[in-house]
């Protein structure tokens, strides 16, 4: 799954201007503002040095506290990120940014439950919030494959999720991608096939879009579509072993396609899709 993760610099202005912590030490926030900028351009060393300054200054300050959570949870440190996070909401508890973070975070612990809860009170403070609203479609999704009695319920919220997300921003590349992979797994293939090239129109440098958009055409028959696509995935990410894999199946698929009627790809369909399990 492609990470939505939470806007920065653009929301610093906004919480700020919101938290109780806005009288703390005015370098506290010179450091967080730093922070943000650094996060914004991909430092995360400078980033984390700039957090621990600003929590120097003021150890609960809760946008220190959400900043230093995106360093680790960046970092690939889960459980670092968490406990910072909820350190952040226990100091305020209606900071909706922090509430969406750990959601997020709790969704990548494969806690979609606790995930839920988490981003429907941000959801509750912010309701204009993408982000939480984006990831609460996902924890739906992941407890609907995990729970097969009560995945048509589960797949259904989702789906309404996203379609609401849609409605309201359409250049969201990300719910595409999610209602295409939906549409994967319930068999729907050249419906699937056209999720994942929207929204491989609206970033196309995204990966799992352009693997899904392949597989999901090798699946639909349209084996000759699906190489083209295959291509676009491994040049975009030379080396990349799903798009390898997958581009062997689709040119398989393709060339007896080319030899006998169209029959769905047979053998060369498995090889294609092998790879694919994602968000």
């Amino acid at each position: 799954m492609r990470a939505f993760g939470p806007a920065t610099t653009a929301l610093l202005s906004l919480l700020l201007g919101c938290a109780p912590s806005r009288h703390a030490h005015p370098r506290a926030f010179d450091e967080v503002t730093r922070g943000y900028g650094y996060l914004d351009a991909g430092d995360l060393e400078r980033a984390g040095v700039a957090f621990s300054h600003a929590l120097a200054f003021n150890p609960a300050l809760p946008e220190a506290l959400n900043g230093a959570a995106l360093v680790e949870r960046r970092s690939g440190r889960l459980e670092a990120a968490r406990l910072l996070l909820e350190e952040a909401i226990r100091g305020w508890p209606e900071f909706a940014e922090g509430h969406s973070n750990l959601g997020e975070v709790l969704l990548a612990l494969g806690r979609p439950d606790q995930a839920a809860e988490e981003l429907e009170v941000a959801l509750r403070v912010d309701p204009d919030m993408v982000a939480p609203r984006l990831n609460l479609a996902r924890s739906s999704l992941h407890r609907g494959r995990t729970s097969p009695l009560e995945r048509r319920t589960l797949f259904a919220q989702a789906r309404r999720t996203y379609l609401h997300l849609i409605e309201a921003h359409p250049e969201l590349a990300e719910a595409h991608h999610d209602l295409a992979f939906m549409d994967y797994l319930e068999g729907a293939y050249s419906r699937a096939a056209t999720g994942y090239r929207r929204a491989a129109e609206l970033a196309p440098a995204y990966v799992e879009a352009l693997h899904g958009a392949c597989i999901s055409l090798v699946r639909a028959g349209r084996c000759a579509e699906a190489t083209d696509w295959c291509r676009r995935c491994l040049a975009t990410a030379p080396g990349t072993s799903a798009c390898i894999q997958s581009l062997e199946g689709a040119q398989s698929c393709a060339e007896e396609e080319a030899r006998t009627a169209p029959s769905g790809g047979g053998a060369a369909t498995a090889e294609a899709t092998a790879a694919h399990d994602h968000p």
